[in-house]
């Protein structure tokens, strides 16, 4: 499994007469004309969820708590940018590469129902129907801003007077404006819709929901350095008090890599290695194995708002190794949690 460092922006676009994410784009969409008043556009009509969606998702709020977009909103735009954006032939079957982003993109196409995986990609069913039981929106977010990163449709930009800023010449300019905590950025025309949909993008600025997705990212070029956020860190106290017994089984076997395994890893390589690892060397070696043990445990099991996933939301989510979050929280938990295993919080 690879995760290849994501290209920049490069590609060549048709121009657009209005700016991409401005209201005058979402207007042009959905062909009004100035009637002399306010014109409010209200969400898709029961049935047409299957249809380009050309508004503008409205964020509610339930208890000052900001709430997701509905799955109608979004569902279709987001099949739409994944089948339109995955290596493959659409009509055929995806091919991931095996590239982390194109691998999440067609996980994605098949929670939505739309593809069925298999090695190697995804291939399109007969009859697609989206599924009563939705995947999760954070993680259906996090899909399509890591399939746009690759795909070369979003280029991050420096926040200005950062240091070690790159070159501009044949960058697109940025835009889409820096807020809620996240930094400029360009985003292509085709790729609006989606982001669009599921409440990331507004009006040529980020959305207060996008933050904690892009953290899922977390683009250097944003220097975010999420660990210092309260949210973070209340969710690391969060999870260090609500350790489900399945999970604390789990890390207790992770965190323990005893000397009869070294002792049967240095035996393998005295057998097919012309040069073995001595024991410590060895050692090293498995206390990374399980590192990654518990990042991979971090990544199915726990998420920012949610913490420590029960099983039904186990299976709604989609499968994000290398979530920079996550790996994030595996290090600020075990690092109290396990004070006696310090390769853990590495």
């Amino acid at each position: 499994m690879a995760k290849a460092r994501r290209p920049r922006n490069g590609r060549k676009v048709k121009p657009k007469t209005a700016l991409p994410g401005s209201l005058g784009e979402v207007l042009d969409s959905a062909g009004f004309s100035s009637l002399g008043r306010r014109i409010v556009i209200g969400g898709p009509k029961r049935g047409d969820e299957k249809r380009r969606s050309t508004t503008v998702p409205q964020l509610e709020t339930s208890g000052g708590r900001l709430e997701r977009p509905s799955a109608p909103t979004w569902t279709a735009p987001v099949i739409e940018f994944l089948a339109d954006n995955l290596p493959g032939d659409p009509s055929v079957a995806w091919d991931h590469l095996f590239i982390t982003a194109y691998e999440v993109g067609c996980e994605a196409l098949a929670a939505l129902g739309q593809a069925r995986t298999i090695f190697g990609g995804a291939i399109p069913i007969a009859e697609p129907e989206i599924p009563e039981v939705l995947p999760r929106w954070d993680d259906v977010a996090t899909a399509v801003v890591w399939v746009a990163v690759q795909s070369n449709l979003l280029g991050y930009r420096h926040f200005a007077g950062s240091r070690g800023q790159p070159s501009p010449q044949g960058r697109f300019r940025p835009n889409v404006r820096a807020s809620h905590g996240c930094g400029p950025a360009y985003l292509a025309p085709e790729a609006f819709d989606a982001f669009r949909s599921l409440g990331l993008v507004i009006d040529g600025r980020w959305t207060e929901a996008a933050e904690s997705v892009f953290w899922r990212d977390d683009p250097p070029e944003w220097g975010m350095d999420f660990t210092r956020d309260d949210r973070f860190l209340a969710a690391c106290h969060s999870a260090l008090e609500s350790v489900p017994a399945d999970v604390a089984a789990e890390i207790e076997t992770i965190a323990l890599v005893t000397d009869e395994e070294i002792s049967v890893r240095h035996a393998l390589e005295v057998e097919h290695r012309p040069q073995p690892r001595t024991h410590e060397e060895i050692r090293a070696l498995l206390e990374r194995f399980h590192r990654d043990d518990l990042d991979a445990l971090f990544c199915r099991r726990w998420r920012l708002q949610d913490g420590w996933l029960p099983p039904d939301e186990v299976k709604r989510s989609l499968r994000l190794p290398y979530d920079p979050l996550a790996m994030e929280m595996r290090r600020a938990f075990a690092a109290r949690y396990l004070p006696h295993n310090p390769f853990l919080s590495k």
